[in-house]
């Protein structure tokens, strides 16, 4: 069959993210023997018009797009990006009579209710390089598919699932996304290049929905395999970072310290980052292995630094784990972006103020980033959007695919702002996620500037030496001051 790929990602926020899910899926569909078209919205430079072009000269039998975030979950700067998929689907089903099938992580998530939502046909829950080619072969053969495991479909003006849980693959490899986008306007906007060493996540958090995405159950690839990925990749693109994204790099911590020592072992000269860091299970050990490796940055994750709300939160880890790890971090050298969320279930003025007065005494140095967001997505099938709807913060009726945010009624959210200015007062490095610290003219101009001349991303890592600049810390508090806080920021 002819089966367009559309990445409908279009956000090219803090760090873009390159379609490696989607790969992954394409790269199985031509393997299995199906004629394949890629196209990627994130670096289109004719957007819709191109992707109305492809749709014209390819012909496809079957359109999967594949739809990353349901918004960016920032109350205060909030961004919906299903209107603009919305847009994409229209296309498609003015210039194609193919079938539309989604899928990605925002499908997942939404399952059902990404029917009942988005003019689709079908959607693909989970892990897809093997449901998908199977989906296809139903489709060319001209059978029903209501058995292939894990999909969603439309019959008349129901939405049905199919019996069949989606799959879990036991073993996968390299996502092949060489095969399918260009690089260079990537590496122009800062971008690293993703891998994942492995899927699973045994984690309870109560917000979080990787385990509905990737399961709980931790399937691991060798890290010689990892390697060689990164060498064959490095080799035919020159790729400046690779970005290890599993849900949590270093659970388990065995796994991390062996891929630590396997790079070391190959002498592969490049620069590393990754996502997902829990301060519970941070040696040491690791993060000396880590600098040896080549990581450059690390992404860190606490959410909160006051035991209560932890507890609340489900995370697994105490204040002084967190406390710690802030030591090790800082004794590594490495730069860290550490990601706080206030207005958790049980978030008082006590227990925020913790939080913030936790990040000016630990977290106040100079390549160390702490990100706060104010306000808590609530997204279906998780724990707290559970707890949420039995506590009567929502009716039983509401649709979580409306951008609802969950605030502790014990503290006001324009009390956590003032707390968080209070700290951008005496912290450069601090940053709110409404500011959107990549989004202005500055930021845009000094990636391009770091790329040019060759420095390894994420460029994040350099933020907090630009925001510790006088004129540039002085602008912020003068915003503040002038009661525009942080929003509306154009100096970063």
């Amino acid at each position: 069959m002819r089966v367009l790929f559309i990445y409908s990602n279009h956000i090219r926020d803090l760090l873009p993210a390159p379609p490696i899910g989607l790969s992954y899926v394409a790269s199985a569909t031509a393997d299995a023997g199906h004629e394949v078209k890629f196209v990627d919205m994130l670096v289109a430079t004719a957007g819709l018009r191109e992707l109305q072009q492809v749709l014209q000269q390819f012909k496809p039998d079957v359109v999967a797009i594949s739809v990353r975030n349901i918004d960016n979950v920032v109350h205060q700067r909030l961004m919906r990006h299903l209107d603009v998929l919305a847009q994409q689907t229209a296309l498609v089903r003015r210039f194609s009579e193919a079938k539309i099938v989604l899928g990605g992580p925002a499908i997942s998530i939404l399952r059902e209710g990404a029917l009942t939502h988005i003019d689709a046909d079908i959607a693909v829950l989970g892990e897809g390089e093997q449901s998908f080619p199977q989906l296809l072969t139903a489709l060319e053969k001209g059978e029903g598919y209501a058995e292939v495991p894990g999909i969603c479909y439309r019959k008349g003006d129901e939405v049905c699932s199919s019996p069949a849980r989606p799959q879990v693959l036991t073993e996968f490899g390299p996502s092949g996304m060489e095969r399918w986008i260009s690089w260079k306007p990537y590496a122009r906007l800062g971008a690293t290049w993703p891998i994942q060493s492995k899927r699973g996540c045994p984690f309870f958090c109560s917000y979080c929905t990787y385990p509905t995405i990737e399961g709980r159950k931790c399937r691991q690839r060798s890290a010689q395999d990892v390697v060689e990925e990164m060498r064959r990749v490095n080799r035919t693109l020159r790729v400046q970072c690779f970005e290890l994204i599993d849900s949590v790099f270093n659970s388990p911590e065995s796994a991390a310290i062996e891929l630590c020592e396997t790079i070391i072992r190959s002498d592969l000269k490049v620069s590393l980052t990754t996502m997902g860091v829990n301060p519970r299970n941070l040696s040491q050990e690791l993060l000396t292995l880590m600098k040896r490796a080549g990581f450059n940055s690390m992404m860190v994750t606490p959410e909160s630094a006051s035991d209560p709300v932890l507890d609340k939160m489900r995370k697994g880890f105490t204040v002084a784990d967190v406390e710690l790890c802030a030591q090790r971090v800082r004794k590594s050298g490495i730069a860290s972006m550490w990601f706080f969320m206030l207005g958790a279930p049980g978030e008082t003025q006590e227990t925020a103020d913790e939080t913030v007065s936790f990040v000016e005494q630990h977290l106040n140095w100079s390549n160390c980033l702490p990100m706060f967001t104010t306000g808590i997505r609530i997204l279906p099938g998780t724990d707290l959007a559970m707890q949420a709807r039995e506590s009567g913060y929502f009716s039983p009726d509401q649709d979580l695919i409306q951008s609802l945010f969950y605030f502790s009624p014990e503290v006001s959210e324009a009390w956590l702002l003032d707390r968080v200015n209070r700290a951008v007062a005496i912290c450069p490095n601090v940053v709110h996620a409404g500011e959107d610290p990549s989004g202005g003219w500055t930021a845009r101009q000094l990636y391009k500037l770091f790329h040019y001349a060759g420095i390894a991303p994420p460029y994040w890592r350099f933020f907090s030496t630009f925001l510790s600049l006088k004129p540039v810390h002085q602008g912020r508090v003068k915003r503040i001051e002038a009661g525009r806080g942080f929003m509306g920021s154009d100096t970063i």
